[in-house]
């Protein structure tokens, strides 16, 4: 089974990639870094999702916030604790004494030209282990990355959250060597929306799995009619299905990426289109996916 780290600022859609994530990989550990809500709401999020879906994994806690320190949190997206207000039961586990990028380190070192990141967060955990270790680059067999807007921000006019959030640390990740597939936001509002029939139908099955979605997703889906969208809109968990079906690609392009860090244009993915820069191509960028495969796929794991 192929072996993951999941990086993350643990909420509502992030949950829902990490189910995907320890359904389909066996998941070393989870990396907590700043970024959807209070760092302590995320930490307990991930711990409770490991420990209600039966698996375990160590939870390492990375900085409490971005490298220049300047983002704020969006509760108004996933909930007053980032699982949509869920009053649930204190986990049992602790988060692990080791710091994230020191556990990525070390993890990669033992699972060398086997190990895979899926970073559906802002990139500071990954960025502080590269600049520690730059050799992390030749052990880390894939990073996958949910991040960057071609045109249509959700937190700027032009800037997706988690660029936004630490650009800086995006900027250095994407720079450094890394096998890098991006997942955009544009693409996940088109591919990975799940309607309200879904919801609907997902709320009649009465599982362990489709409860834990109904709850955790509930801000989220409100805050997703509320902004336009026909239902939940799940970039982090496109990426993880990505990640482990490559065939819900549709159409991708293989560009060099960078990332802007200055004034309105902060967190801006920039993509060299026409070769304008002479840089060389660092990212497959994904413009297109299969809604339907991803669908079924989500779908699949909530029965």
């Amino acid at each position: 089974m192929r072996k993951i780290l999941f990086d993350s600022d643990t909420a509502s859609d992030d949950t829902l990639a990490l189910l995907l994530a320890i359904r389909k990989f066996e998941v070393l550990g989870v990396t907590i870094v700043a970024g959807n809500v209070g760092f302590e709401n995320q930490v307990r999020n991930a711990l409770f999702t490991l420990e209600y879906f039966g698996y375990d994994a160590p939870v390492f806690l990375g900085p409490r916030r971005p490298i220049m320190g300047i983002w704020k949190t969006v509760e108004e997206v996933h909930g007053a604790n980032g699982l949509g207000g869920w009053n649930f039961p204190e986990p049992s586990k602790s988060p692990d004494s080791e710091f994230a990028a020191d556990a990525l380190l070390r993890i990669s070192k033992a699972y060398s030209g086997e190990l895979e990141i899926l970073a559906v967060s802002p990139l500071t955990n990954i960025a502080l282990a590269y600049l520690k270790d730059p050799a992390v680059v030749r052990r880390v067999k894939k990073l996958w990355v949910m991040g960057g807007a071609f045109y249509r921000g959700n937190t700027t006019q032009i800037a997706e959250f988690n660029f936004w959030v630490d650009p800086e640390a995006a900027r250095i990740v994407l720079n450094a060597g890394f096998d890098v597939t991006i997942v955009p936001w544009e693409t996940a509002e088109q591919s990975a929306c799940i309607s309200k029939a879904d919801w609907e139908d997902i709320a009649r099955r009465k599982t362990k799995a489709s409860e834990f979605f109904v709850r955790s997703n509930a801000a989220l889906l409100n805050y997703s009619l509320r902004s336009g969208a026909e239902g939940s809109v799940h970039p982090d968990s496109l990426t993880a299905a990505i990640a482990f079906d490559q065939s819900i690609v549709t159409e991708a392009k293989t560009l060099a990426v960078d990332v802007e860090t200055c004034a309105g244009g902060r967190g801006a993915m920039l993509l060299d289109s026409y070769g304008l820069t002479g840089k060389q191509p660092n990212a497959s960028v994904v413009y297109r996916a299969d809604s339907s495969k991803f669908r079924e796929l989500v779908l699949s794991q909530l029965s």
